[in-house]
């Protein structure tokens, strides 16, 4: 049977592109034939049943493109690691499903599928099948509401669990009368046994039905083990036999107050995505029907015109269309220096007008908005596993099974040398509960979310959280130049003058530029600004192609001159002789008057002031810096020599920055950083092992990059790197004692110590040291906030 598949691409630009794509995927085994469309930007596939949609979509990342996916977000209120597990390992098989991500810490589930293939409703019909109870929501608002909740509820289900299992508690071990009565200790362990501890038996039946077992199976098998024989021998008479009920009991009871105190230490590694929530606005001032209407931030439309007082935050990004102000930035920028807007610049929601009053028109709202942008993309690196989390996948896989081998292995040789129903049931159950995977669960998520949100609070996202074990391995750093080493802002560093006085030169210089949007031509109107020079209108204006502008304007006699200002090639090409000027690797450019060159000024793109520092410090770290730019080699050597930098690339094209990256990569096998902002970088970003973009670049660098600096500049990247050791160190540190935590307690709780004149381990004090176990795992990536970076 053959079946037709489409595909979503982004990216593509040209018909070449289409062909591309089209020809990679002809190729792929199974595929009938394969049409690329630019205009609907998506491809068409005729193929057989067997051909893997998995292969397509690798095919057309490897030919340089992108999949146009949705994503659905999840909150599951009972997520572990073995449900996650379990979500993962079904979802995945889902055709047209791209990418399934799970975070233990945040109850989260971010599913990145293809909608042309899968749609929402199959997915969440799929996930009701497997008998996970999973809500959609729509933004991280409504998760954090929703985990809120579920922690409430879990501190109820401790509450109920404690007042009934106290006096079973005491009964047992204090013998007080009627306390101590078998039927007394049934009513009162039935309720936590069947309520307030059901969804710990509802989970282990989900994980029984598909053919799995996991934590909630432990803490079930050995608590209804206890429950159900403490019931029988109750029932059938058995007056001498020792009840279990307390164990059942005090067990969940306890179970249950471990995970309220995980809970409690977990909301703390999600500060960072709490504090960006509380700075959204929850309401804004809408002008409808000439009417100031406070409406919920919710309802407001792409469009509407919004009021912005002072001292209030600015509710959506948009542009100021009446009224100045000036706004604090520094929660996207990190620049403590109020910025003024006027009249048609744009605004960011969150950030605060200090004094004026705007308004404002909304172009992105909700979901859209940068702030809502910045949270989703840490919440996403918040879900990735770093590869160092492979080897506790996989002993969690195994662990549950062989830990009930151990239990059952356990109560039979108990049995059997013993000769002890009771001891050899205590033992099997301490064992079961003891077994933890929980802690191995938390080891990586725990240490993950608090990394990301401490690179968050100093302006560095990561996209990629899987890169964040190579980051801290980079050998090579490659770095663009403009925007990244510079300021991206060039800058009139000196002015050679001729026959015309120089505030003559600069009044008719900067009036023929005041129209002009050239990056060039802004330094020399600033210069001329900046040197106090009236600025008049020019009589006439004309850009003229090829980068420059002849205009006639007036002097400070009134008299009418024409001015000509470019690039030695434009004036040679009107004839007019260049003077003669000292080498120089600054950009050159010449003003004429009256057909005769007045002034050569000298425009340069000065170096970021962060830069020289974090070059050293990087140089420290061992890494070796290499240029890569667009740029003349005069002005790229110049560069490197201030920075001292040894080697550079110039006068290079996109793809020539992409195959440079590549062969250090591939050839020579090192680990490859990339830094940049532009368009021009992008191919080289997604070629690098890691790609950082700088947050003022452009949308498809920084999409393309798996880290991106908001603010600072360069000097990111080093505390980038050490934020890398240290969260690797953390959670190798987890791994090694939730390990260590399970090598000692399993052969304690079988019963170990006993033959040598040891204890036995209580199963009460085996489910309280389980709990502490995974409070230790989450209060050791805690840690990572107090260190300095």
């Amino acid at each position: 049977m053959n079946k037709t598949v489409e595909i979503p691409i982004k990216g593509m630009t040209c018909a070449a592109c289409a062909q591309a794509v089209s020809r990679a995927l002809s190729k792929v085994e199974g595929v009938i034939s394969a049409e690329v469309n630019l205009l609907t930007e998506k491809a068409k596939i005729e193929a057989t049943d067997r051909v893997d949609i998995h292969r397509l979509i690798s095919i057309v990342r490897a030919t340089g493109y992108d999949i146009g996916q949705s994503s659905l977000y999840l909150q599951i209120t009972e997520l572990d690691s073995d449900t996650a597990r379990l979500i993962e390992e079904k979802l995945s098989q889902i055709e047209g499903m791209v990418d399934v991500k799970t975070d233990v810490v945040s109850k989260n589930a971010v599913l990145s599928y293809i909608p042309t293939i899968v749609d929402e409703e199959k997915i969440l019909s799929i996930v009701k099948s497997l008998g996970i109870k999973a809500k959609k929501y729509a933004d991280t608002v409504s998760a954090f509401e929703e985990k809120k909740k579920e922690f409430e509820r879990l501190k109820r289900d401790f509450l109920i669990s404690f007042i009934f299992a106290l006096p079973v508690f005491l009964g047992s071990m204090f013998h007080i009368p009627v306390l101590r009565e078998g039927f007394v200790q049934l009513v009162l362990t039935t309720p936590v046994q069947f309520i307030t501890g059901w969804r710990f038996h509802r989970l282990a039946f989900t994980a029984l039905r598909h053919g799995t077992a996991n934590m909630n199976s432990l803490v079930s098998l050995g608590t209804n083990a206890a429950y159900f024989y403490s019931l029988a021998m109750l029932v059938f008479g058995h007056e001498v036999a020792h009840l279990y009920f307390e164990t059942s009991a005090v067990i969940i009871t306890l179970i249950l107050f471990g995970r309220t105190l995980e809970e409690r230490a977990k909301t703390k590694t999600s500060d960072a995505i709490q504090k960006l929530i509380q700075m959204q606005p929850k309401t804004a001032l809408v002008l409808r029907d000439g009417k100031e209407t406070e409406i919920p931030i919710e309802e407001v439309k792409i469009g509407d015109l919004v009021v912005v007082r002072q001292s209030e935050k600015i509710p959506v990004d948009g542009v100021i269309t009446a009224g100045s102000c000036s706004i604090d930035e520094s929660m996207i920028t990190g620049e403590p220096i109020p910025v003024d807007k006027n009249a048609g610049d744009k605004v960011i929601g969150g950030t605060i007008v200090l004094s004026g009053v705007i308004k404002v028109e909304a172009k992105a709202v909700g979901k859209e908005s940068l702030l809502s942008q910045i949270i989703k993309l840490i919440q996403e690196a918040q879900t990735g596993k770093p590869p160092v989390q492979r080897l506790a996948d996989k002993i969690s896989a195994i662990f549950v099974p062989a830990v009930l081998s151990v239990a059952i292995i356990t109560f039979a040789l108990w049995m059997i040398f013993g000769k002890d129903t009771s001891m050899a049931l205590s033992n099997a159950i301490a064992v079961l509960i003891i077994a933890c995977p929980c802690a191995l669960g938390l080891a990586t998520p725990t240490a993950i979310m608090v990394s990301t949100g401490m690179a968050a609070s100093m302006g560095i996202l990561m996209r990629n959280v899987e890169k964040l074990e190579e980051v801290n391995k980079i050998q090579i750093l490659f770095t663009d130049k403009t925007g990244t080493l510079t300021q991206g802002k060039p800058e009139v560093n000196r002015v050679q003058y001729f026959d015309m006085p120089e505030n003559e030169v600069l009044r008719v210089v900067g009036s023929a530029e005041k129209y002009s949007e050239h990056p060039l031509a802004r330094a020399i109107l600033r210069h001329c600004m900046r040197q106090g020079v009236n600025l008049e209108e020019p009589v006439e204006f004309q850009v003229v192609a090829g980068g420059g502008v002849s205009a006639k304007v007036r002097d400070s006699k009134g008299m009418e001159r024409n001015v000509l200002i470019g690039s030695g090639k434009l004036i040679e090409k009107n004839k007019i002789p260049l003077p003669e000027t000292s080498p120089d690797t600054a950009t050159t450019v010449y003003a004429s008057v009256d057909g005769k060159v007045q002034a050569v000024f000298y425009i340069t793109d000065p170096v970021r002031e962060e830069t020289p520092e974090t070059i050293k410090e990087l140089k420290k770290m061992g890494i070796e810096i290499v240029i890569l730019t667009g740029d003349n080699p005069l002005t790229a050597r110049a560069i490197s020599e201030k920075l001292e930098i040894d080697h550079y690339f110039a006068g290079l094209l996109p793809d020539e920055k992409a195959k440079i990256v590549r062969k250090y990569r591939v050839e020579e096998r090192k680990i490859v950083g990339m830094i940049g902002d532009g368009i021009n970088d992008a191919p080289a970003l997604a070629e690098a092992n890691i790609g950082i973009a700088m947050g003022g670049g452009t949308d498809i660098a920084v999409h393309t990059a798996d880290v991106t600096l908001m603010r600072g500049g360069l000097k990111g990247v080093p505390s980038l790197i050490k934020l890398s050791k240290l969260t690797l160190k953390t959670i190798k540190e987890n791994l090694f004692w939730a390990f260590i935590y399970n090598v000692i307690g399993i052969p304690v709780a079988a019963g170990v110590l006993y033959l040598f004149g040891g204890p036995l381990l209580n199963p009460m004090l085996a489910s309280l040291a389980m709990s502490l176990s995974s409070v230790s795992v989450v209060s050791n990536s805690l840690r990572l906030r107090r260190r300095k970076i």
